[in-house]
């Protein structure tokens, strides 16, 4: 089956290595929480992030730009469909949260979900609830992405667990140490130039 058949079947398609070096997107973990907006003339940073509440979600990072348009091509050329941009945001969760099961607004018709970094210990995987309500998970590496429709398939994630066992939890309790865990991902946002949503096209990107 063609990678392209697959996504249509199924609404998603795993990416390995979309990215060969992630090392080079990493970034130290923001000490700020909440919505962070980098608009045209200024940032507008809101105290807390509704969707994953405690986390830091910042929209349209001039840094992630030009990513956007060659994670673009990419998908282009795998779902052998021509794309236009809607935005972009990146988002680091911490220990306990958790991303609900939601579909987006239409302007993520084509959705990526890149990995980053982490330093969990274990893979954080990602849900996906398929046309045939077929559950499925899939985990991701530093560099790994995967595709869904994602104005279309429910997805979410779980609570990020601790990397740290009972006896280090204890510890960092009793000497008043904060558990560290986090989780870095980066969303890329896209629809079909051939589609109905076409007039989302540029949606909320810093030009």
């Amino acid at each position: 089956m063609k990678p392209s058949e697959f996504f249509n079947q199924n609404g998603y398609l795993p990416l390995k290595s979309l990215i060969a070096d992630p090392e080079n997107l990493k970034c130290e973990v923001p000490q700020e929480r909440g919505l962070i907006k980098f608009l045209k003339n200024k940032i507008v940073h809101e105290p807390e992030d509704v969707q994953v509440p405690g986390s830091v979600a910042r929209y349209t990072v001039p840094e992630y730009k030009e990513l956007h348009y060659l994670i673009k091509k990419q998908v282009e050329y795998v779902l052998e469909m021509d794309l236009y941009p809607t935005y972009y945001y990146d988002r680091f969760y911490f220990v306990g949260q958790e991303l609900k099961r939601h579909t987006d607004r239409e302007a993520c018709e084509i959705s990526v979900t890149l990995q980053i970094s982490t330093n969990a210990t274990k893979p954080w995987d990602i849900g996906f609830l398929t046309p045939a309500g077929k559950e499925v998970y899939y985990s991701m590496k530093d560099g790994d992405a995967v595709i869904y429709k994602g104005n279309q398939i429910e997805h979410w994630r779980n609570p990020l667990q601790s990397r740290y066992n009972k006896f280090q939890k204890l510890y960092r309790k009793i000497f008043n140490l904060k558990d560290d865990t986090y989780h870095h991902q980066i969303f890329f946002h896209y629809v079909n130039a051939n589609g109905s949503n076409l007039h989302y096209a540029y949606d909320n990107i810093v030009v």
